[in-house]
């Protein structure tokens, strides 16, 4: 796989995306990357969605200033870093600024970059793009090693992750996505959900796509979210909590390929 990133691997960069806003991309992000800093990884999220960010309400963390304010240059990515639980740090994103929500590919990565130099020792960057397909959110996408793609089983969703997929093939990076079917009624509706998409990959772009793993439908969700509390902090024995146990391992699995063969290794 080629890395774009001038960073070669010191940090694995990880993008998670989704073609539609509401399926629990960010949701997502934000309970992977807890997993991921509780076990002792050195993680960052950075909160990409700059339109509508709102990684710091799900995290419960106030974040008084935020990636706007580096673009303006009145702080610095040091200024805006608040520590999540686990030592998670969050570089929070600025909800509401049309003009952060349309930055050009190399203001994308000029933030990246300086994520990376601020904070050399990162084990993983997570950044949680904007929903759909825009020219910002494929630009945060080109910086990363690996991508993950948040859908939910449902016929828009559907059809636009494969809109998502298809613009990432025409990149040849289809070695790089990873499928993550959300919200499902069971582990096997997720598997089925995956194959459904593969096999359209398959007839229409010649190429598979790669499977992480899927996280069931949770009602308590929505109930943490309203106090400010995340899912895999408060309720780590729930079966989705547990699910992103396993997205996360099968995550590390591929970033420990990568970091050997300079690959996007595919998840068994």
């Amino acid at each position: 796989m080629q890395i774009e990133s001038e960073q070669k691997c010191a940090t694995a960069i990880i993008g998670i995306a989704s073609g539609k806003g509401g399926v629990g991309k960010t949701t997502v992000a934000v309970n992977l990357a807890l997993k991921l800093a509780a076990q002792g990884q050195r993680v960052a999220l950075l909160d990409a969605d700059l339109g509508l960010a709102n990684s710091q309400i799900l995290l419960g963390v106030n974040a008084p200033f935020n990636v706007g304010h580096v673009f303006e240059g009145t702080r610095s990515i040091e200024d805006v870093i608040v520590k999540g639980p686990y030592d998670l740090l969050l570089i929070p994103g600025a909800s509401g600024n049309e003009a952060l929500a349309n930055i050009t590919s190399i203001q994308a990565q000029s933030l990246v970059d300086q994520v990376l130099e601020s904070f050399g020792d990162l084990d993983i960057l997570l950044i949680d793009s904007a929903a759909g397909l825009s020219s910002s959110n494929m630009s945060f996408l080109d910086a990363c090693h690996l991508r993950l793609i948040v859908m939910q089983d449902e016929p828009a969703s559907i059809a636009d992750a494969y809109g998502l997929i298809k613009l990432e093939s025409r990149k040849e990076r289809m070695d790089s996505l990873y499928l993550v079917p959300n919200r499902v009624d069971n582990q096997g509706a997720g598997q089925l959900l995956f194959e459904k998409m593969n096999k359209v990959c398959m007839q229409f772009l010649e190429q598979p796509i790669n499977y992480l793993g899927s996280v069931l439908q949770d009602e308590l969700l929505a109930k943490v979210t309203r106090r400010r509390e995340t899912l895999v902090e408060h309720h780590p024995n729930t079966p989705a909590s547990k699910n992103f146990d396993n997205l996360r391992n099968a995550l590390l699995g591929v970033v420990g390929q990568m970091d050997a063969s300079d690959q996007a290794p595919k998840v068994s």
